[in-house]
């Protein structure tokens, strides 16, 4: 095991050296050097971000060759075993140990791991300052790139109160808990614990945290005090004169002393009266905490406390030798607090948009807003991407309704339905006129890395930067499911879905549907039994307008119902926001995090350079925005328009590319 420890500290010892090097150079802000910056970072540090499991999900992050794995006190219990699971995909056994709810810190320690684990330095929180660049990896709830941890990029808000939390931009939800928060020379700064409402209300342990509790964080023990302390006397007292308003003299009185406690082996009695402990005066119940705390941190001995008994003063001994074999001091990791370069913050990193603001200007001219008709008075917008020397605009086909629409030069034109691809949530639309702005057509795919920067425009505002989060993945369909609001049941001999309840406020109740109406067709779909409707409803999207036939008595009623979400499943303040409504169910997604409004989705993805890297799908969560990737783009285009009798490709093929 000594050989993989001198193996990190050398590794470590090189990080460090290129980033002094690195951190002169960089007096400047520049997005190409930072981009560099945050992807060694991740190369650095990633190996050590661990997920847990034991009954929940959570993350955390190894902080020693020994198997110290900081996390959350919410989601750790002393003595309960876990699963962690690095990104190589090893398991290892673990255990918690300590758990602060007062600071929502704790620790787990891996079991056997042999030592060959790969850590990361804890660094100093309490040198942070504002603006300063920082990554956070985790394994949120839900979807991701199998063993992966999901990358963010951020910036400090405000630096570290004392015991307090820290304030971040590196956004945050369910399932993150746990999970380290980097500054850009690879030192854990923070350990991520909870959110607001704002998108800006994203808060961490700070490091010194732990490093302030290491020693009782490496016992099993829940505890909850916000200060380091000494272990107690084991009595209970008052000040003397609330014991007796006519007593004469300062002090506590002992009102009783606890079997087999220091006081009791120190020979203190109820009705001792305590004068001085450690040669501090004493009267009151702080006195007496904060002597002890002394001279815990001073680290002696015994310590002499003088008491009044019977009118006699009386000196005793207590020993703190026998309490430091209990609960003795834990060395912290051999590689902590690394010397590193003194911080820097960026103004820049406020409005990182401005930074890309030509490149946004010259990008935006591919995006158009499309309105659609979805019935009933239900007009919705969504953003639609234009090719370039075609009368093509690709958008999201869940938000595109009847008779589109999208304004040109000032005049609103009608847009005509091409193709749907439901697979992938893709709708190709033809405009009147071929479009002398938009994305190219023609070119090849662009290699994307975890944490490369991206950019989204806005044709009515500065557009988004974000980072990628992982590599691709398949997103199954799991939350975009069309929900009715009813309780059904199988209707005599498959004859129909009975609803036996009819839910308030509910997609079916807005409708008009009542209570033992018995559904037999959705769309062109017969409806027999409760298991045809549920498997109807698990493959419509949320927010689609289907037209149901029903039997209600003696009458055939038809009913155009639209369809809502799955409802949230807690009132986590991750559920409180806008999301796209059909947001998972793609072929292949990488997740960016950009706080995109689910109008943005349908639009262009950029790089630095202004290269198309993919097209805007979903914003899946707090977190997370979907994007397909160029690759999906390129087949349902040539699918499309392969389809289509309409010459409309004035450059003749069909690729893509950024303008």
């Amino acid at each position: 095991m000594r050989k993989y420890r001198v193996v990190w500290i050398v590794v470590w010892g090189l990080v460090f050296f290129a980033a002094s090097h690195r951190n002169a150079r960089c007096n400047e802000f520049d997005l190409h050097s930072l981009q560099s910056d945050v992807f060694d970072t991740i190369d650095q540090v990633r190996p050590a971000v661990v997920r847990i499991t034991g009954g929940s999900t959570f993350s955390g992050v190894i902080v020693s060759a020994d198997g110290h794995v900081v996390s959350v006190a919410h989601a750790v219990s002393p003595g309960k075993r876990y699963q962690v699971t690095l990104p190589d995909g090893r398991r290892f056994r673990g255990v918690g140990q300590g758990s602060n709810s007062k600071s929502d810190s704790a620790l787990v320690k891996i079991l056997d791991s042999g030592g060959d684990l790969p850590y990361a330095p804890m660094g100093d929180s309490s040198s942070l300052v504002p603006n300063q660049p920082c990554i956070g990896l985790s394994y949120p709830s839900g979807q991701r790139a199998g063993n992966e941890p999901v990358v963010r990029f951020g910036r400090f808000v405000r630096a570290s109160r004392r015991r307090g939390m820290l304030q971040t931009s590196v956004l945050m939800e369910p399932g993150d808990s746990g999970g380290p928060v980097f500054d850009l020379n690879g030192c854990v700064i923070g350990i991520r614990s909870r959110i607001g409402r704002s998108m800006q209300q994203n808060y961490e342990v700070p490091i010194n945290v732990y490093r302030e509790f290491w020693s009782e964080l490496n016992r099993e023990q829940a505890f909850e005090h916000s200060e380091p302390s000494a272990p107690r006397l084991g009595i209970r007292c008052v000040a003397s004169s609330e014991e007796n308003e006519k007593a004469e003299g300062d002090g506590l009185v002992i009102l009783s002393v606890k079997d087999d406690s220091l006081a009791f082996k120190a020979g203190l009695s109820p009705d001792d009266r305590i004068v001085q402990l450690y040669g501090r005066p004493q009267q009151s119940i702080k006195d007496l905490r904060e002597a002890m705390d002394n001279a815990w941190d001073d680290g002696v001995e015994s310590i002499k406390v003088q008491v009044t008994r019977s009118d006699r003063s009386i000196d005793l001994e207590i020993d703190l030798a026998l309490a430091r074999e209990i609960a003795p001091r834990v060395s912290l990791p051999e590689n902590d607090h690394p010397v590193i370069p003194a911080p820097r913050g960026f103004k820049e990193l406020e409005r990182l948009a401005n930074q890309l603001a030509d490149l946004e200007a010259k990008l935006d001219d591919a995006c158009v807003t499309i309105t659609s008709d979805f019935g009933e008075g239900n007009v919705r917008e969504i953003t639609g991407t234009l090719f370039r020397g075609t009368r093509w605009v690709v958008s999201k086909n869940s938000v595109v309704g009847q008779n589109p629409t999208a304004e040109f030069d000032n005049e609103r034109f009608p847009l005509a339905v091409i193709d749907r691809d439901t697979d992938n949530d893709l709708v190709l639309l033809e405009s009147p006129e071929v479009h002398r702005a938009g994305i190219k057509v023609d070119a090849a795919d662009v290699e994307l890395s975890t944490g490369a920067f991206l950019l989204t425009p806005d044709d009515v505002g500065g557009g988004f930067v974000s980072i990628v989060g992982s590599p691709e993945f398949r997103s199954p369909k799991q939350d975009s499911r069309g929900f009715l609001g009813v309780v059904p049941a199988t209707y005599q001999d498959r004859q129909g879905a009975l609803l036996n309840e009819v839910i308030d406020d509910g997609a079916a109740k807005s409708a008009g549907l009542l209570v033992g109406d018995v559904i037999t067709q959705m769309n062109d779909t017969s409806i027999r039994s409760q298991n045809d409707l549920r498997r109807f409803l698990s493959e419509a999207d949320p927010h689609a307008l289907i037209t149901a036939a029903l039997r209600r008595g003696e009458d055939e009623l038809t009913k155009s119902i639209m369809l809502e979400g799955i409802p949230p499943r807690s009132d986590h303040a991750a559920n409180k926001m806008a999301k796209s409504g059909r947001r998972d169910g793609f072929q292949k997604v990488y997740p960016h995090d950009a706080d995109l409004d689910p109008r943005n989705c349908g639009g262009p993805l950029f790089d630095l350079d202004g290269n198309l890297v993919g097209l805007n799908i979903a914003r899946h969560s707090r977190v997370r925005t979907y994007a397909l990737p160029v690759s999906i783009l390129r087949e349902f285009m040539r699918r499309a328009t392969s389809n289509s009798l309409s010459v409309n490709d004035s450059d003749g093929g069909i690729s893509v590319r950024g303008n």
